[in-house]
C-alpha cells in the first residue's frame, strides 16, 4: 500500500485522491524541496522551544522572583531580538530574488550590506541601554516587589552584551535559507542552545550562582554562535558568501534597497514587541503569580506555533525566489500549498498540545494559583493557533516576500494597538479578568489580522511588486 503523503522522485504528490494538498504544477520547488527546507528549521525550533522550557524550569529552581525578573528582562530581548531578526528578512528576500534572477554577485553583496548594517545597529542599541538601564527597568517594570526588580537588574546587564552576537547570527541564518540551506542555522543553532542549557545546569544547579548562572551561560552561548555563524557565511563554498568581510566598501544603493524592506518590517516586529512591554506592565500590576503564570505560557506556547512559524519562514524563501524570477503564478501555487500544509500540521501539534496541558505546566513546579492561570491561557491559545495562526503569520509572510512590506506594517501595528492591547485593558483590567484576558485581546487580534491579509491576498496587489 502507498503511503498517502509519500513523494515522487520529482518531488509532486503520487494522487490527488491520496493526499489534498498535491501541487498544481512542476515549478521552482519541489515537495521534496520544501520539506528538506521545512524539517531543519523545525529541528532547529523544536530545539529551541524544548531548551527555553527548560531554561525556565532551570530558573525556577531559584524561584518566583527570579522567573519574574528574568521574564520581564526576556520579553524586552525578545523585542531587541525581533527588530534584528525582521531587519534580516530585508536580506532573505532581497538574497532569494537576486538568487531567482541568478545574480550572484548582487546576492553576495546585499549579504555583506546587510551584515554591516544589523551589526552598527545592535552595537549602537548595546551602549545605549546599558547607559540608561537603571532608570530603563523602572519603566519598564514598574512597581515589582525588590526580589523581581534585582534580578531583573542582573540579567538585564548580562544580556546587553550578546546584542551584537545574535545580530551576526540572525543575518547568517537569514542568509542561508535565502538560498535553500536551513541545516546549517539548524545545526549550529542546536549547538548553541545545547551549550546555554549545559552550562545554565552547571552554574545553577552545581555552583549556585542563580540569575548570574543564567545571564552568563546566555552571553557565552551567544558569542559562540554569532562567531561561528560569522565565519560559516565567508566561506566561498557557499552558493552565496560575504567575500573579504574585514575590508569595509559600502554600497549605499544595496543597503537602501535592504532597508527599504527590512526598516518597515522592522518597525512592525519593534512596535508589536513594544505592545508587548505595554502588555507585560499591565501582567505586572497582577502580580507574582500572574507573571509566573504569563512566563510559564510563554515558555509553553511555541509548541502551539511552532511549525506554523517554521513554514513562515519556509515561505520566505520560495516566495521570493519565485518573485525574484518573475514567476508569479508559482508564487501564489506555492503560497497556497504551504499554507494548507502549515493548517493540517498545526492542528495535529496543537490536538498534542491540548491533551498534554495538565502533564506540561505541572512540570514548573510554581504555586497553584500560577499553575492554574498558565493552564487555562495555554488551552485557550492551543485551540487559537488551529483556526487563525497561519493566516496572521504565515500568509504575511509571503506578501513580505513579494515586497509589500509596508502594508504588512500598517495592518500589524493597528491591529496590535487597537484590538490587543486596547481590549487588553478592558478584559484584564476593567472587566477583572486579570492576565487571562490579556491572552483572550491576542486571539482576537489574531481574528482580525487573518481577515484583513486574507482580503489583501485576494486582492492580488502583491503580485506587481518589484523589489530587484
Amino acid at each position: 500500500m502507498i503511503h498517502p503523503i509519500r513523494l515522487k522522485q520529482e518531488g509532486l504528490f503520487l494522487n490527488k485522491k491520496l493526499h489534498p494538498f498535491k501541487l498544481k504544477q512542476a515549478g521552482l520547488f519541489t515537495n521534496k524541496m520544501i520539506v528538506n527546507l521545512l524539517i531543519p528549521i523545525l529541528i532547529e525550533q523544536a530545539m529551541i522551544v524544548a531548551i527555553g522550557i527548560a531554561d525556565t524550569i532551570m530558573v525556577a529552581y531559584v524561584g518566583e522572583a527570579a522567573v519574574a525578573g528574568i521574564s520581564l528582562i526576556t520579553t524586552f530581548d525578545a523585542l531587541i531580538k525581533k527588530l534584528i531578526s525582521a531587519l534580516t528578512i530585508g536580506c532573505s528576500i532581497v538574497i532569494s530574488q537576486y538568487i531567482g534572477k541568478k545574480e550572484l554577485f548582487n546576492a553576495n553583496k546585499a549579504m555583506k550590506m546587510a551584515y554591516y548594517s544589523v551589526m552598527i545597529l545592535a552595537i549602537m542599541m548595546c551602549a545605549v541601554f546599558f547607559i540608561v538601564k537603571t532608570p530603563f527597568l523602572s519603566l519598564l517594570a514598574g512597581n515589582v516587589e525588590g526580589d523581581v526588580m534585582k534580578s531583573a537588574h542582573t540579567y538585564f546587564a548580562l544580556s546587553l552584551f550578546s546584542y551584537p552576537f545574535f545580530a551576526a547570527y540572525y543575518v547568517a541564518s537569514a542568509s542561508f535559507r535565502a538560498m535553500g540551506n536551513s541545516r546549517i542555522p539548524m545545526v549550529c543553532t542546536v549547538t548553541m542552545m545545547a551549550m546555554n542549557l549545559t552550562l545554565k545546569a552547571i552554574m545553577i544547579y552545581k555552583f549556585n550562582l542563580g540569575v548570574w548562572g543564567a545571564g552568563i551561560s546566555t552571553l557565552v552561548s551567544a558569542m559562540f554562535i554569532g562567531i561561528l555563524m560569522t565565519f560559516m557565511i565567508c566561506k566561498p563554498t557557499n552558493l552565496v558568501y560575504i567575500e573579504k568581510i574585514k575590508k569595509i566598501n559600502l554600497d549605499f544603493t544595496m543597503i537602501k534597497r535592504i532597508l527599504g524592506i527590512g526598516i518597515p518590517n522592522g518597525v512592525e516586529s519593534g512596535m508589536f514587541q513594544l505592545g508587548i512591554l505595554i502588555l507585560q506592565r499591565l501582567t505586572a500590576s497582577f502580580g507574582t503569580a500572574a507573571i509566573a503564570a504569563n512566563a510559564i505560557a510563554k515558555s509553553l506556547t511555541p509548541l502551539s506555533y511552532i511549525v506554523s512559524q517554521c513554514f513562515g519562514l519556509v515561505i520566505v524563501t520560495v516566495v521570493g525566489q519565485c518573485m525574484g524570477a518573475r514567476k508569479v503564478d508559482q508564487a501564489d501555487m506555492y503560497t497556497k500549498h504551504i499554507l494548507k500544509l502549515s493548517y493540517i500540521i498545526a492542528l495535529l501539534m496543537n490536538i498534542a498540545s491540548l491533551t498534554s496541558n495538565k502533564f506540561l505546566v505541572g512540570c514548573f513546579h510554581l504555586s497553584p494559583e500560577a499553575t492554574s492561570i498558565a493552564s487555562y491561557i495555554f488551552y485557550m491559545y492551543s485551540i487559537g493557533a488551529i483556526i487563525f495562526y497561519p493566516t496572521s503569520f504565515v500568509l504575511p509572510n509571503a506578501l513580505r516576500a513579494s515586497g509589500d512590506i509596508k502594508f504588512t506594517m500598517t495592518a500589524s501595528i493597528i491591529t496590535m494597538f487597537s484590538i490587543r492591547i486596547g481590549t487588553a485593558f478592558v478584559f484584564g483590567k476593567y472587566i477583572n479578568m486579570g492576565v487571562f484576558g490579556v491572552w483572550l485581546a491576542m486571539q482576537l487580534d489574531w481574528v482580525i489580522r487573518s481577515i484583513i491579509f486574507l482580503f489583501r491576498y485576494k486582492q492580488g496587489k502583491w503580485k506587481k511588486i518589484k523589489v530587484v
